[in-house]
């Protein structure tokens, strides 16, 4: 015991007792290469002087060692907190969820349920790197707090050390493409005189319908964006792009040639890849920041009616998660965030409620894919003037009218959508209801088509109840549309969910389900014509014609090649003309689809011409879409093409028969035809490019003209 005892009193002593000089080392001294040698990068004989020094006839200078790296000791505090962070993590591993809660389910309205929302955690926001994220998770909570504490260790000991707040994001170009390092974003940026101008624009038709951003606190940027995007930050950069792009949206062909000098279809792709350069470099998919979703949405509702509508529901889909990351979902007094950008992100969310709910809608899809927890609130009836950022009291709603008049009316028809998940399956039960109860007796019970009646009553009343209290026609041209725009919701609703037996054709024209589906889609094509006619001079016929489904004016086209008789086709073929005439891109029939239509315009035509002479004993005269389409077709084989069969039906569908309704009579699907899944290549080789063959970013769907 003794002996053991001596070298571990002796070891003590050393470490204790600083007087005590280590034991000296017999290592040998390392001699350098010289200063001139390790500058030249050549071998040093490590003589002094050296033999390469001697030579060139200069000074010899021996090298000094850097000195010793001070060793760094553990940090206790860092090591605790690891500590910590594994403990929380095997607790949450082992982690059992609560018998009681139960999934709701599908049929059920969470959204606006708050019972539902009672056991629910409020959530956190956490910053991060520039970014800001929810998590609703109370042990992830404090395990995020746990690692944002020792990176911030780890930070403090190394100063050295330097990471790029904009690291570039290699999953962007799943969505928009890869962004050329060849592209310079300076290029794409518009000539100082244009981008007042187009701001202007921007505030005039497309701020009044969608209310994304706050224009008193982006405002004071254009004086910087007149000489360039250079000293603008990033995120400002992709917003002003998608405004400027939006601006296009909302000008023709004739008003953009005139403003910037070049076509409407080259300014579109210019800003387009505007947006997503800027957006890319700025990693969109993990920088959560307010202004790049605010250009990410703006840029999303450029794309409707010009691009693949299921595509862009998917990329919507994306919009929802990052809102959803950055806790959008949960009303920002929850949250404890300041008044004013609780209100912004209000507004940013509704948009992206409709957005999505009218994406839903066209693709098929019955119901929206909405985080089922949400609890944000509707966004007041306040002017931009009236929230400002230094706010720190809630804002309240401002009596009589103000410029949120247009969104207050379509974010009430969105929680309509949201809450009534079988909005669709309404329509569809309605307009079969009397076919399907005289051939199988299986059609609706009445009680339920009162209570859908009802509903839409409901709607009614609660968007009137909005305008009394909100607008004032004679305030401005949005609240002239807003007035317009409930009327038209109504007024379309209410003929879809009313039987065929209670319309005015019925029995004469409209006998059977084929019938009564042509008779909707001239309808839908007339509400549109009825809102192109009155937005037409306000400034906001781009909103109009985004609406525009080209699948049911072909279904029309089609069941016009078989009908040549009637006052039903007498007005569909006054709808090709006014098509025709407010979508001149129609005409473009290097796009399969477009010439697809052609073909199908072009047939019904000659069928109607054959039938007008033989009743009036002369040719009649041919209206201007017919010629154009004549010329416009690449070969005289799309004329001689078989009339396509009767019912033209499309091949793809993307909603399921309901219950009780024959397989065989789906045309009553009207929003839900997919032109674009159709083999269109069946007219023919000829024609190249279009929506058919061309890609939708990396994923393949939709066309790649103006992306």
């Amino acid at each position: 015991m003794a002996s053991s005892s001596t070298p571990s009193s002796t070891t003590s002593a050393h470490v204790s007792n600083p007087s005590v000089a280590p034991p000296p080392s017999n290592k040998p001294t390392r001699i350098l290469a010289c200063v001139l040698c390790q500058h030249r990068k050549i071998k040093c004989d490590r003589n002094f002087p050296c033999s390469n020094c001697t030579k060139a006839n200069v000074k010899c200078t021996p090298s000094t060692p850097a000195p010793a790296r001070k060793r760094r000791r553990p940090n206790q505090d860092l090591q605790e907190r690891l500590a910590r962070c594994e403990e929380l993590l095997k607790e949450y591993a082992t982690e059992k969820p609560e018998g009681s809660v139960t999934t709701p389910r599908a049929s059920q309205q969470p959204a606006f349920d708050e019972s539902y929302l009672k056991w629910q955690p409020a959530g956190q926001l956490v910053r991060d790197e520039g970014s800001m994220r929810f998590i609703d998770n109370p042990m992830l909570s404090s395990v995020y707090d746990e690692l944002r504490a020792m990176r911030q260790i780890v930070d403090s000991d190394d100063h050295d050390d330097s990471t790029s707040d904009t690291a570039p994001d290699e999953n962007s170009d799943l969505l928009l493409g890869d962004g050329s390092p060849n592209i310079k974003i300076e290029t794409l940026w518009p000539d100082a005189a244009h981008v007042i101008r187009l701001w202007q624009i921007y505030l005039d038709r497309v701020n009044p319908l969608t209310k994304i951003i706050h224009v008193p606190t982006l405002q004071p940027y254009l004086a910087e964006a007149v000489g360039g995007s250079q000293s603008l930050p990033k995120n400002v950069e992709a917003l002003l792009f998608s405004i400027f792009l939006m601006a296009v949206v909302a000008l023709d062909a004739d008003e953009c040639q005139n403003l910037l000098g070049y076509s409407r279809e080259e300014a579109l792709q210019r800003f387009s890849s505007g947006v997503r350069l800027a957006l890319l470099r700025l990693g969109f998919l993990k920088t959560h920041d307010l202004t790049i979703l605010q250009a990410l949405v703006i840029y999303l509702i450029s794309l409707q009616g010009r691009y693949n509508r299921h595509a862009a529901w998917i990329l919507n889909g994306v919009v929802i998660r990052i809102a959803q990351k950055m806790g959008m979902h949960r009303d920002g007094e929850t949250l404890g965030l300041p008044p004013f950008e609780s209100e912004m992100r209000r507004r940013l969310w509704w948009q992206i409620i409709m957005v999505d709910s009218k994406y839903a809608i066209f693709s098929g899809l019955s119901h929206s894919l909405l985080p089922r927890n949400w609890d944000t609130k509707p966004p007041k009836n306040l002017n931009d003037a009236d929230i400002f950022p230094s706010a720190t009291e809630p804002f309240q709603d401002r009596e009589g009218p103000t410029e949120m008049i247009f969104c207050l009316l379509i974010y009430a028809f969105a929680k309509f959508l949201v809450e009534t998940p079988g909005f669709d399956t309404m329509f569809l039960l309605t307009s079969q209801s009397d076919f399907v109860s005289e051939r199988d007796g299986g059609g609706p019970p009445e009680q339920e088509m009162i209570e859908y009646r009802r509903t839409v009553e409901t709607l009614g009343n609660n968007l009137l109840s909005i305008l009394d209290k909100y607008c004032d026609p004679l305030a401005g041209p949005v609240h002239q549309m807003a007035v317009n725009m409930r009327t038209h919701i109504i007024d379309k609703i209410m003929e879809l969910i009313t039987p065929a037996k209670h319309q005015p054709e019925w029995g004469g024209e409209v006998r059977t389900l084929k019938d009564n589906t042509f008779k909707i889609a001239i309808g839908t094509l007339e509400h549109n014509e009825a809102n192109y006619i009155s937005t037409k001079d306000k400034g906001f016929m781009w909103f109009s014609l985004a609406h525009f489904q080209i699948d049911i004016f072909m279904y029309m086209a089609g069941q016009l090649c078989h009908r040549t008789e009637g006052v039903l086709v007498e007005r569909a073929w006054r709808q090709v003309e006014v098509v025709y005439t407010f979508h001149p891109e129609l005409f473009d029939t290097n796009n399969k689809l477009h010439a697809a239509l052609a073909v199908f315009i072009l047939k019904a035509w000659k069928k109607r011409e054959e039938t007008l002479t033989q009743r009036t004993g002369h040719r009649p005269e041919t209206p201007f879409y017919v010629d154009r389409l004549r010329t416009s077709m690449p070969n005289d084989d799309y004329k001689s093409e078989p009339t396509p069969p009767d019912p033209y039906t499309p091949a793809a569908l993307a909603v399921g028969t309901h219950t009780g309704i024959p397989d065989n009579n789906l045309d009553s699907f009207l929003g839900y035809l997919d032109a674009s899944a159709l083999d269109w290549d069946m007219f023919g080789n000829q024609v190249n490019g279009g929506a058919g063959g061309s890609s939708f970013g990396a994923f393949g769907m939709g066309p790649q003209v103006e992306w």
